[in-house]
């Protein structure tokens, strides 16, 4: 009896050997795949600029002084994947939210597909952070801070071969300004003239921080590709931003399954 004990005690420590050696030896494939993507990565990239510029004042005011040519400009806050719920309709989540010393608002978004930087994006975002930024029962609209959607693009969205394009909402039969403070910014990212514009493009699309000529933005992709505590940190938000995609799906999912479950329960009504 205690034969067939230990054999069976054997079997499952065996066992749980092998399930300890594959976990360990899918966790070393899925570093190795993180540290592989970290070398690719370029700040166009949505999950590695989320990292570089999160909590990061100083790169975050470098890219707005060059973009917006605003040498007086003090980023005093800056927050990557910034969300902007919405009971009514579609939420969005920021790219980069910022605020600067004057109460300026700023959201900048890289997208290098272009349906994510269609005009009416752009309009969306511009609206949902002007709800955000408006308080129940909020009488002076003057109070209104000042806001900027800035779209980095991967191509000439606008297609006129411009480095950046200032969209405003004007008077058509005065060709004057409104004056709402609404500003949108799109950013040509295969602009590479040489001038501040075209170095920034430039730098966005590098994967190798030692052909970046702005030095500020050099030493964090550097940090972040090269230092074990930054390596560590990126593949830690890799992971997280994996399982965050994977719940949403889910829930996404779950939601599509109620939905055809009433139209079902509709139609055999």
């Amino acid at each position: 009896m205690s034969l067939v004990l230990d054999e069976k005690e054997s079997q499952d420590i065996q066992e749980n050997q092998d399930t300890q050696e594959k976990e360990s030896l899918d966790l070393q494939k899925k570093r190795q795949e993180n540290l592989d993507a970290i070398k690719k990565f370029t700040l166009m990239d949505d999950t590695f600029m989320t990292q570089v510029f999160s909590g990061n004042t100083e790169a975050t005011e470098l890219i707005l002084k060059v973009i917006l040519q605003r040498d007086d400009l003090k980023v005093e806050q800056a927050v990557t994947q910034f969300p902007l719920s919405n009971l009514y309709g579609k939420s969005v989540r920021l790219d980069i939210y910022a605020r600067d010393a004057a109460g300026k608002q700023y959201d900048i978004e890289i997208q290098q597909k272009d349906a994510g930087a269609v005009p009416e994006r752009a309009r969306l975002n511009s609206s949902l952070f002007d709800a955000r930024l408006t308080n129940v029962g909020q009488k002076d609209y003057k109070e209104i801070p000042e806001t900027y959607v800035i779209f980095i693009t991967g191509n000439d969205v606008l297609k006129a071969g411009l480095p950046i394009y200032n969209i405003e909402r004007v008077i058509l039969q005065k060709q004057t300004q409104f004056g709402d403070k609404a500003h949108i910014v799109y950013v040509n990212g295969t602009y590479r003239g040489e001038d501040p514009v075209g170095e920034l493009m430039s730098d966005f699309h590098c994967s190798d921080y030692r052909e970046m000529k702005n030095k500020t933005l050099a030493n964090m992709v550097q940090y972040y590709k090269e230092d074990p505590k930054g390596v560590d940190k990126m593949c830690e938000l890799m992971d997280k931003i994996a399982e965050r995609r994977a719940e949403e799906a889910a829930a996404e999912a779950d939601i599509r399954a109620r939905i055809d479950m009433v139209k079902g329960l509709i139609a055999i009504a």
